[in-house]
Parts: C-alpha cells; sequence; structure tokens
C-alpha cells in the first residue's frame, strides 16, 4: 500500500540527518539542500517543502518546493512556491502519481505555485492540469564561446554517446584555432572598476532596490547572501554514495558562485552581478543596472567568460539578451532561447503583462 509524507521546511534538516535518510536507497533531497532550505529568509517553519510516496518502505516518488515571495505593485509581497525536483521511480510511472503529488502540492500552496525547466514527458503532465497555465516564452540567449562537442551532443542521442571519445579529439582539434580566435579579436579587459562581494552590504542592497522595482520577485540584500552562503552543488571529482542516491545536482567538477559590483571612474555604482559557473557553463542568475550601462555590464560579462575558461553562456536578462543579439559578441555560434512556465491558477494575475518579470536565478536556478 503506498502512503505519503508531508515535510516541512522545519524538518527538512533533521530528515536528511536521520537515521531513515541513511538507509534510502532514493534520496529525496540533498543535504546541502536540506539546510539551505532551513535558512530560506522567505520560509515560514511550517510552509509544505517536500512530499514523499513510499511503497513497502521504499521511495517510489517525490516533489519539492522552495517558499519565495511574489510583489504586485506596491502591495505587500504575496507567499507562493516554485516547484524544485519531481521524480518517480520507473515502476511507478505512467500510474497517475506525479499527478497526485503534484495536486497534493498544489493544494498545499493554495495554487500559488511555478514551475520552469521541465522535460517533454513532464510537460504532459502540467498540460492536462486544470490548475496550471503556460505562460508566454521569455526569450533568451546561448553563445559558445569554446568547441563543447563531447558534453553537448552525447545526452541527445545514444548515438553520440558512443562516439564521445571522437567528439572529444575534434574538441581538441578545434581549440587551437579557436582559442587564436579569441585571444587575437576579443578584449578580455573589464572597462569598468570590479569589485567581488562575499556579501551584498546595504549600500548595494539599496541599488538593488532601486533597480528591480519591475520584477516579480525583487531579490533584496538578505535573500541575496542567502543564495551566496548556502549553494546547492559541491565541488568534487567524483561522486560520493550520496550524490549516486540523488536524481538531481549536487555535485560538480566545477562550480563558483560569483558577486561582483561595478564602478564608474568616480566610484559611483552602476551594477551589480550574480555569475554562476558549473563545468564550463557560465550562467547569470542576476544583474541589475540601467539600460544605459548594458554595454558595460555585457563587456564585463563576456571577459570573464573568457577568463574563466568557460565554453558556454546562458542569460535571460530583458536587457542583455537583446544587447548580445544586436551587437558583436565573442562567441563563434549563438542561439536563440525559449522559457516557459507553468502557473499555477492562484497566480494567474502574473500572467496578463507577458512575458514575466522574472531573473534567471529566479527560484532554484541560483543555487545550482
Amino acid at each position: 500500500m503506498m502512503t505519503f509524507t508531508l515535510l516541512t521546511v522545519n524538518e527538512l534538516e533533521a530528515f536528511a540527518a536521520s537515521e531513515e535518510y541513511r538507509r534510502l536507497s532514493v534520496l529525496p533531497i540533498s543535504p546541502q539542500r536540506a539546510v539551505s532550505q532551513g535558512r530560506n529568509p522567505r520560509a515560514l517553519p511550517n510552509d509544505p517543502a517536500l512530499i514523499l510516496a513510499y511503497d513497502e518502505g521504499n521511495i517510489v516518488g517525490y516533489l519539492g518546493a522552495l517558499p519565495d515571495w511574489f510583489y504586485f505593485g506596491e502591495n505587500p509581497p504575496e507567499r507562493m512556491a516554485w516547484l524544485s525536483c519531481l521524480w518517480i521511480a520507473p515502476s511507478q510511472r505512467g500510474k497517475g502519481l506525479a499527478k497526485k503529488l503534484l495536486n497534493t502540492m498544489l493544494e498545499a500552496w493554495q495554487n500559488r505555485f511555478i514551475l520552469t525547466e521541465f522535460t517533454p514527458e513532464v510537460k504532459n503532465l502540467y498540460d492536462r492540469s486544470e490548475s496550471m497555465t503556460e505562460s508566454q516564452p521569455i526569450i533568451g540567449f546561448r553563445g559558445y564561446l569554446r568547441p563543447n562537442l563531447a558534453q553537448i551532443l552525447p545526452p541527445k542521442k545514444p548515438f553520440f554517446e558512443k562516439i564521445k571519445p571522437l567528439l572529444s579529439v575534434a574538441d581538441a582539434m578545434l581549440s587551437v584555432p579557436n582559442f587564436l580566435r579569441i585571444n587575437l579579436l576579443h578584449n578580455a579587459k573589464y572597462p569598468c572598476q570590479i569589485q567581488y562581494l562575499q556579501t551584498i552590504d546595504d549600500d548595494l542592497g539599496t541599488f538593488i532596490h532601486a533597480n528591480h522595482q519591475d520584477e516579480l520577485a525583487r531579490r533584496d540584500r538578505t535573500a541575496i547572501n542567502w543564495m551566496l552562503q548556502n549553494p546547492w552543488v559541491t565541488e568534487t571529482k567524483s561522486p560520493d554514495d550520496t550524490a549516486r542516491r540523488y536524481h538531481f545536482t549536487s555535485i560538480a567538477r566545477e562550480f563558483r558562485t560569483l558577486a561582483l559590483q561595478l564602478s564608474d571612474s568616480e566610484q559611483q555604482t552602476i551594477g551589480v552581478l550574480i555569475l554562476t559557473i558549473r563545468d564550463g557553463h557560465l550562467r547569470i542568475p542576476y544583474a541589475w543596472h540601467s539600460d544605459e550601462h548594458s554595454a558595460t555590464v555585457a563587456s564585463v560579462i563576456f571577459a570573464h567568460a573568457i577568463q574563466l575558461g568557460a565554453k558556454m553562456l546562458t542569460l535571460y536578462h530583458p536587457r542583455l539578451v537583446p544587447f548580445c543579439n544586436e551587437n558583436r559578441t565573442p562567441f563563434f555560434w549563438n542561439k536563440t532561447l525559449r522559457r516557459t512556465y507553468f502557473v499555477g491558477n492562484g497566480l494567474s494575475e502574473i500572467l496578463a503583462n507577458p512575458p514575466l518579470a522574472l531573473q534567471d536565478g529566479d527560484g532554484d536556478a541560483g543555487f545550482t
């Protein structure tokens, strides 16, 4: 007989340290995620955070939620949650378990729920849900800076996995002319003053506040510092037993989060950037700046892509994407991305003015 357990935010860390957790063959949350969730400044202790489905003592499915706030105009923030993870055991797929977990969490959050980054199979589940609506897409940009065939192609088709060694050879052969292209044609110097930050202080918090008023999540210094100090990914050369039992990202060969303050020649702040790089993939979870400084901010991002050895860059920022599409960049190839969100009926008012005013780091993306 299948049974279900709902864990709240204040129960996650104790669960991840329990003997029951250590005995599980499938882990529904990593220890670092459990600790981080417990420190979420936008969560209440009793917020629903994780639903577990058991069959004969074994976990056969789980669904996680990340509590957050959305802002509507000048009104106080309204509580809501992001879907953070959904996993169903192969033996239970196609039997309605995913639907039951989703509906249970939607009910727990009164349909004030949002999610993105879903597989085509899971999208079918959301399409059939009468409690959620798909948004119009947010347009993104992906630029390829260095050859990376051995990482990009194998997940797409089994054939590419079989020839992965050949793809690695091709990457190595292409890397020499590409190195010359980057170093001869593109400047990796910064066009402004850069300061690397451990935390966001009050002054930068005020700058961010002045530049995020049109956003739904409106991350403040407390929320940004929580993200900077509580990542969900650990750097390691090889997976440990916990990572092998957890089906979402918890480790990487390379993972760093950088917080940057950009200043002009008069020491005035012109931008704040949060960058993450994971195994050669550079992302921009957050960027706050005015339109007049888009070129400077983009140049700083390009320079970091070159200096950090990034193989590709992904961004969804509404000012930076048009700039990258309309101006010279260091990438040898780029493509347009489209990201949609499924929005619970309790948040349907955010669909009235597309595209959704969200940054790439909103939800859990900034942690991974």
